[in-house]
């Protein structure tokens, strides 16, 4: 292999790594927020899951977030939702509270919001959320949670740093795969071997970064700690291989 490529391969291989990382790095925030919000309040116990709440995964100091849980009276009857709101006051143990009553038709939606500041984060760093509905026979009682983490940035929303930070990674994954292809063409063992890995990888990590956004966590932080063995696990096995093949020369 000429020293052009190896420099190539190289390069493909440290910015694969760097989307990596960052894509790790959103990941975990996706799923830690979520996680936190669970333990939040955790004497409240309801039936089922409130899967309709939306929250944003960041939020900066100076922004104002939105919350979001949709409703449905499925019955044909009208009836009227009780839900309850406890939101972080700047601690874990001190929450503000919001009620509030939601008449609805039968077979009719509606949304219900609440708003967050940065001085709501425990510590400055993390907003919790649980939304509770009380049961409304034949209808379950139903909970929701999520973490909102809140960073320091400027000029840009929370919004916009967590969509621009998952394209960079999934770019930096690309392009260090593409790469690494450009250089080991035509693709033997050892290249196959790795493209896979990468593939795997990056794969694992937009799964479980969709799962977990979609409010998940349990099932996104399996995969988290799926992905973390899976890396240990490839590292070893290319270091392992690549000692072999000393060995033998």
């Amino acid at each position: 292999m000429s020293l052009k490529n190896k420099t190539i391969r190289t390069l493909g291989v440290l910015i694969f790594s760097v989307g990596v990382l960052l894509g790790m790095a959103l990941f975990g925030i996706v799923v830690w927020g979520d996680f936190e919000a669970v333990m939040f309040d955790p004497s409240i116990k309801q039936d089922a899951p409130l899967t309709t709440l939306r929250c944003p995964v960041m939020m900066t100091k100076t922004e104002t977030g939105t919350i979001t849980a949709t409703f449905t009276n499925p019955l044909e009857r009208p009836i009227e939702l009780y839900t309850r709101a406890h939101i972080t006051e700047g601690y874990v143990t001190l929450m503000r509270e919001v009620n509030t009553k939601l008449p609805l038709d039968p077979g009719e939606t509606k949304p219900l919001h609440w708003t967050v500041t940065s001085d709501d984060a425990a510590f400055g760093r993390l907003i919790l959320v649980k939304v509770t509905v009380n049961r409304k026979y034949p209808l379950p009682s139903r909970q929701g949670t999520c973490g909102i983490l809140v960073v320091g940035l400027p000029y840009f929303t929370g919004t916009q740093i967590f969509a621009f930070a998952l394209a960079a990674s999934l770019l930096s994954m690309a392009g260090g795969a593409g790469l690494w292809v450009a250089a080991n063409r035509p693709l033997k063992e050892l290249g196959l071997d790795v493209i896979t890995a990468m593939g795997v990888l990056a794969g694992c990590m937009l799964v479980g970064t969709i799962v977990g956004l979609r409010g998940s966590w349990m099932l996104g932080g399996l995969i988290f700690v799926f992905t973390v063995l899976l890396i240990g696990a490839i590292i070893g096995y290319f270091v392992n291989r690549q000692g072999k093949n000393r060995a033998v020369v």
